[in-house]
């Protein structure tokens, strides 16, 4: 493989130009692969921008005549003319850039073993931590792509402390727990030595964590900011907001406390009706559920924190049934219970 760098003095730095070829030292496998040619046609990397030619000899310093712009090519960089004299002519090659793929699990794998990160048990761990979290998500050909949450909290950590993200920290701590392992290094003294290093670095994350706030606040909507007005608060009196989740929820943007609802039912508005439990005066709504289909007034407040005037809630008892079907009737019991209070409709 040649390359040929030429300059024009008039053009200054734009007057930078290559000239690039190869050719095979020895045909190898392509001898007999008469369906794949080697050169302009072959499937290569786009960086590797050489096509099959025989590059000109050139001294240091030459100079080397242009054609006019009329006979220019637009299939190479330099096209150079065999032969004496030498002459060449200028062109250019349009391409369009593409995106670098995903990294692979396995790909990943090499990476953090080549950096030291994890064992052969725990790497496994790791990569299915990041895919419950959700910094990650899985595409075709097992690819590993960044999930919004995961780019924010990775440029979150870069902005505050980079070495959080960077392998070289965690490959340290794998360093030491195997000298441990070996007999050259302490227990007690490795695990003091990372308890300041981290530390430290925890204290100096909480002092700069308006920084990762700032990156979340313009990335992600805020609770206040989704929903729609739904019940009014019994201690505001302003309304809550539905947030469809999941998880459902009720949020009060004004002391952002937030209220969790059930699952697997269809919560409604109840045109402005209260709790009667004494000191509640949450506005009620409605909670329906089963086939067929049944329908309770759920509060808000009452659901979050059942009152002990209301009875013993069914399954909470020391003594609890060993028979499958009474464990079944009495958590049903009880999620009703919690939901309507002592009132059903």
């Amino acid at each position: 493989s040649t390359r040929v760098d030429f300059q024009i003095e008039e053009l200054e730095d734009q007057g930078l130009f290559s000239l690039s070829g190869k050719e095979p030292v020895s045909p190898g496998f392509l001898a007999i692969t008469m369906y794949k040619e080697y050169g302009d046609d072959a499937e290569g990397d786009d960086e590797d921008d050489e096509e099959e030619r025989a590059i000109p000899e050139f001294t240091q310093g030459e100079q080397i005549p242009l054609f006019n712009s009329s006979y220019q090519s637009s299939d190479s960089k330099v096209a150079v003319t065999s032969g004496a004299p030498c002459w060449a002519s200028l062109g250019v090659k349009e391409k369009q850039t593409t995106a670098p793929k995903h990294i692979t699990e396995s790909e990943l794998i090499t990476k953090m073993e080549k950096n030291g990160i994890g064992t052969d048990a725990s790497i496994s761990t790791h990569i299915e931590n990041v895919l419950k979290r959700n910094y990650v998500y899985l595409e075709s050909g097992r690819q590993l792509c960044p999930s919004k949450l995961g780019l924010v909290l990775v440029q979150g950590y870069h902005q505050i402390d980079a070495s959080l993200v960077l392998p070289q920290v965690r490959s340290d701590i794998e360093d030491q727990c195997s000298r441990i392992a070996k007999g050259l290094a302490s227990r007690e003294d490795v695990v003091k030595r990372a308890i300041e290093i981290f530390s430290g670095k925890f204290d100096f994350f909480v002092k700069n964590i308006e920084k990762m706030d700032i990156l979340f606040g313009t990335s992600f909507a805020k609770l206040e900011d989704v929903g729609k007005p739904f019940t009014r608060c019994g201690l505001t009196r302003r309304y809550l907001q539905y947030i469809t989740g999941p998880p459902v929820r009720l949020y009060n943007k004004y002391t952002e406390t937030v209220y969790p609802l059930p699952s697997g039912g269809v919560i409604k508005q109840w045109s402005g009706k209260k709790c009667s439990a004494p000191d509640c005066n949450f506005e009620l709504c409605l909670y329906s559920v089963g086939q067929p289909e049944r329908t309770f007034p759920l509060c808000p407040y009452c659901f979050n924190n059942p009152k002990p005037e209301w009875g013993r809630i069914p399954g909470e008892d020391n003594a609890a049934s060993t028979n499958q079907v009474d464990r079944e009737d009495d958590t049903k019991e009880r999620q009703i219970r919690r939901v309507a209070g002592e009132k059903l409709i």
